[in-house]
């Protein structure tokens, strides 16, 4: 059991996941800041594309 542990505490295959998971997190944080800072630019943003691809359609 004690050989368990120590191997355990030892092996980094699964530090990878965590390193990724710590990224990914900090990721969504900026990405939530940024969509909250600029919400309504960004829905503009879209209107404004829905809008042409509506004229460019002929509707």
């Amino acid at each position: 059991m004690l050989n368990k542990i120590k191997r355990f505490v030892r092996e980094e295959d699964g530090q990878d996941f965590a390193e990724y998971a710590l990224i990914l997190g900090a990721v969504g944080v900026v990405a939530i800041a940024v969509i909250a800072r600029y919400r309504n630019e960004l829905i503009a943003a879209f209107e404004a594309g829905i809008q042409a691809l509506r004229m460019a359609r002929g509707g």
